[in-house]
């Protein structure tokens, strides 16, 4: 479809003269979306100006005319750009668009009515370009279809080639496959026994012979052009007395699996599009075909063509590639034999602090301040945030006047050598010293500090200025920054080879390029189900320091066990299923 549109356009800027660019656009596979088809020049980058007329164009399913509009950067001279929609059926089906040099109105019509024209050419081009192709793709998916439906593979290919017969308005059609050197042929049109000792057939033989040898279909009487050598389709021709004779090879994965020779009077000779056609079905269902007759080969006849394909790879002197194959095949058998590697235990792995500070409201109350987010650094004694302390000031200031009040009263009982207002008065002014000490005390937890030096890992409270808090709810947590550990998360199935003791290393995403080194200290002996998997946590120390590190932080760890065999490291977890499968499955 593309080239199609390709060439007609590259006709029609041709014909037009003055044209500098152009483009069509065609619907795509989406509703209401109009793709790329055609460009020219074919180097065409630019062209946002003619997308936006063929949108204009579509939409308004009518000629658009554009005078003066566009510029040449090069030399500022106007252009003119034409538009006209493409209908197929009546329907609409995409729009060309023209850029052209400027010219006097009667010219621009002239070329609008140009254009028109031609998209009706496009549309009867597409008709018929459409109707043969799907002709020829309804012929191919028959023949496909008797290819399949039938139990024999002899069965299945007498039909075919007969039906082929018909549909192509041949005489005869004749299949024959490779076996080992030599062609077999296994079909005959309109022919359920035929004898293949006969010189008619053996004449096919050598036909097809020649043309699997050659690697390319024969016409025989030859176009003037041809070079390919065809005596044996000469010959074939001309001791029985066959007009036309077309040889059409078919191969699968690189590889020549036989041919199919067609035979026309000579007042039906084969041309170019006939053979391509040929070309066509014979590379579809000559494979098939193919895979139908090997498979109903026995046991000992598909082993030795698998020894005899094998052999003939091994001593060809062509099969440079897989003689190299089969020998690093060797070498790398033997490496995996008795080569031995560092078994490593890979899991997922994850930096925690080794102790982590959390700081909480020591009341009910309400944020004031918070200087600190998570991933700052603090220092301590830093103030991290405080509580609103207005009611506890006015409750300090309210206790601090009662105890004022109080202290004059005493004062007066004392000149008055009242012993039992003194004394009353005094424990008053006690509760009340209490009252302001409790209230002090308060005060001062309404301001949280960092109780060392570190990172704070989590507490985001400056999108919740002046939101209540309650009592005992964690505001901060803040981790050290020069102690860390390692949390390895290893398989159930690896589990069993990690000890205490053991060395390993861990590359981390943020800090990809230095593996840091680490020792596993403890085994956690509790199993975590995550992700259909399950796993077994493992703590391990960094043997080495970094200012690059922080909490949260992930990664890779790998734990080394020993060393072992190649073969072993990449197999075991195979022959361990198949060993538990068997295991469940044997009585």
């Amino acid at each position: 479809m593309d080239q199609l549109t390709q060439n007609w356009l590259h006709t029609l800027c041709n014909l037009i003269p003055g044209v500098t660019r152009a483009v069509v656009f065609l619907k795509t596979a989406e509703k209401n979306q109009y793709g790329l088809a055609a460009r020219w020049p074919e180097q065409l980058v630019t062209y946002e100006d003619l997308s936006t007329a063929a949108k204009d164009t579509v939409s308004g399913n009518k000629p658009l005319l554009l005078s003066n509009v566009s510029a040449r950067q090069d030399t500022g001279e106007p252009r003119d750009i034409i538009g006209c929609p493409i209908h197929v059926d009546q329907q609409p089906f995409g729009a060309v668009v023209l850029e052209l040099y400027n010219r006097v109105a009667a010219k621009q019509q002239l070329a609008v009515q140009q254009i028109s024209a031609a998209s009706f050419w496009y549309e009867a081009i597409l008709k018929q370009h459409s109707s043969t192709e799907k002709t020829q793709l309804v012929t191919i998916v028959e023949l496909v279809a008797s290819c399949l439906e039938h139990e024999k593979f002899q069965e299945a290919a007498t039909d075919v080639v007969t039906d082929l017969t018909n549909r192509i308005s041949a005489d005869r059609i004749s299949i024959g496959f490779l076996d080992g050197d030599s062609v077999r042929i296994e079909a005959v049109s309109h022919s359920a026994g035929f004898d293949d000792k006969s010189n008619l057939f053996r004449d096919i033989v050598e036909a097809l012979h020649e043309a699997i040898d050659q690697n390319s279909s024969i016409n025989y009487p030859q176009a003037e052009d041809s070079v390919l050598p065809c005596h044996s389709h000469a010959r074939l021709a001309a001791e029985h007395g066959i007009g036309t004779v077309l040889s059409v090879p078919f191969a699968a994965n690189g590889r020549i699996l036989g041919a199919v020779l067609f035979e026309r009077p000579v007042e039906r000779p084969f041309d170019r599009g006939s053979i391509e056609y040929c070309q066509q079905i014979v590379s579809m269902i000559g494979p098939i075909l193919d895979a139908r007759r090997r498979d109903e080969r026995g046991l000992m006849k598909r082993s030795r063509a698998a020894v005899r394909s094998f052999g003939r790879k091994l001593t060809d002197r062509g099969s440079t590639s897989f003689k190299a194959g089969v020998v690093g095949a060797i070498i790398a058998f033997g490496l995996l034999c008795f080569a031995e590697k560092d078994y490593r235990i890979t899991g997922d792995a994850r930096l925690e602090a080794q102790t982590q500070r959390v700081i909480v409201s020591p009341q009910d109350g309400f944020i004031a301040t918070a200087n600190f987010r998570p991933g700052d650094i603090v220092k301590k004694g830093d103030l991290l945030g405080t509580l609103d302390n207005k009611d506890l000031t006015l409750e300090y200031q309210r206790w601090s006047s009662e105890l004022g009040q109080l202290q004059t009263e005493y004062r007066e009982a004392l000149a008055r050598h009242d012993r039992a207002s003194v004394s009353i008065l005094q424990a008053r002014i006690a509760q009340t010293e209490a009252q302001m000490s409790l209230v002090r005390e308060q005060l001062l937890r309404s301001q949280f500090t960092a109780p060392f030096d570190g990172l704070v890992v989590s507490g985001d409270l400056s999108q919740a200025l002046g939101s209540p808090v309650e009592r005992g709810q964690v505001l901060f947590t803040v981790a050290p920054l020069d102690v860390y550990r390692i949390i390895l998360q290893i398989d159930e199935r690896d589990i069993g080879e990690i000890k205490e003791g053991q060395h390993g290393r861990l590359i981390l995403s943020s800090v990809s390029g230095k593996p840091l080194e680490f020792e596993v200290h403890k085994i956690t002996p509790v199993s975590i189900a995550e992700e259909g998997r399950t796993f077994f946590q493992v703590e391990a120390d960094i043997k080495e320091d970094s200012d690059l590190l922080r909490p949260g932080m992930e990664g890779v760890g790998k734990v080394s066990v020993e060393r072992r065999k190649l073969a072993w490291i990449w197999t075991h977890r195979l022959i361990d299923w198949i060993r538990l499968k068997l295991w469940s499955f044997l009585p």
